[in-house]
């Protein structure tokens, strides 16, 4: 018996790991566990936490739930229901109603309420969930709101400041391996960084957002002076002749340079695995890249 005890424990793994492979950041699988009892964990004789596959399918398929639009907190039933993941499952989904709160603690610019609901979505959800049901659409709202666009540079700026927050936190706690630098160029909405900033750092990147809007030239600066860095330089909008030559005039492929948004694809700049429309075939690219270098 005692053996069959051991073998099965050898076969189990730490949290660390079911984070990596699941690419769900630690704290939320913890909120997964206490607060709406989706997993549930062996223990080590001194406490610590003890996963296997059958978490990893459990967790597939939350996130396929959650994907759909399924709040957190119904997903439990759906579970143990065993309830088929198809069209009907969509009916039960709804993020409005998140998103409606969200927008009035921004619109009635509480700091307060806007950091709580930023900290409550991303402590429950992964950073891709809360981008494309929650934050994505909150913006998209803000910006038909006329106030001189008070609101949303408002949102903007809070979102910015969440998000260097929780990087830099992670950053100090323990330094992971590969480090990304996000630059937004011009015309470029800065919280489209800063999502990608959070969706990079719960995939164990150390990520460092600037703040400041650059040139072209400045960002083609900025990434030969971290050679050792991926860089991500996003804008949207369209190059003028001379940023356009200067970026094709550049050889993509022998440094770690990455862009993205509209301007380097309409002007036609190529370098296969570097120029993506949007942030998150570039994510996915990065994540490429750091599991083969892992690999290796």
């Amino acid at each position: 018996m005692a053996d069959d005890e051991n073998q099965s424990l050898q076969s189990q793994f730490p949290i660390r790991e079911l984070s990596a492979r699941t690419q769900i950041n630690t704290v939320t699988l913890r909120a997964w566990e206490r607060r709406y009892g989706l997993l549930k964990p062996q223990r080590t004789p001194k406490g610590h936490r003890l996963y296997s596959e059958k978490d990893v399918a459990i967790i597939g398929r939350i996130l396929t739930l959650v994907a759909r639009g399924v709040p957190i907190g119904k997903v439990k039933s759906l579970l143990e229901q065993n309830v088929a993941i198809d069209s009907q499952v969509v009916e039960i989904g709804d993020w409005s109603d998140a998103t409606i709160e969200l927008k009035d603690a921004v619109t009635a610019f509480s700091l307060s309420k806007v950091e709580h609901l930023l900290q409550k979505a991303f402590s429950n959800y992964p950073a891709p969930i809360c981008s494309e049901h929650l934050l994505k659409p909150l913006f998209a709202e803000l910006s038909l709101i006329d106030d001189h666009g008070a609101a949303l540079g408002f949102a903007e700026s809070e979102l910015v400041r969440y998000a260097l927050m929780r990087t830099n936190a992670k950053v100090a706690k323990k330094r992971p391996s590969e480090t990304v630098l996000l630059i937004a160029g011009y015309q470029t909405p800065t919280w489209r960084l800063a999502l990608m900033a959070l969706e990079l750092t719960d995939v164990k990147f150390s990520v460092h957002l600037l703040t400041h809007s650059f040139s072209v030239a400045a960002a083609i600066e900025l990434a030969q002076k971290f050679e050792k860095a991926y860089t991500v330089f996003y804008q949207d909008g369209l190059w003028k002749d001379a940023d356009k030559d200067l970026m094709n005039k550049l050889p993509l492929y022998k440094n770690r340079l990455f862009l993205c948004g509209t301007a380097p694809v309409l002007a036609n700049v190529y370098a296969e695995g570097r120029v993506f429309k949007n942030s998150n075939a570039c994510i996915s690219e990065l994540i490429k890249h750091q599991t083969t270098l892992h690999n290796v």
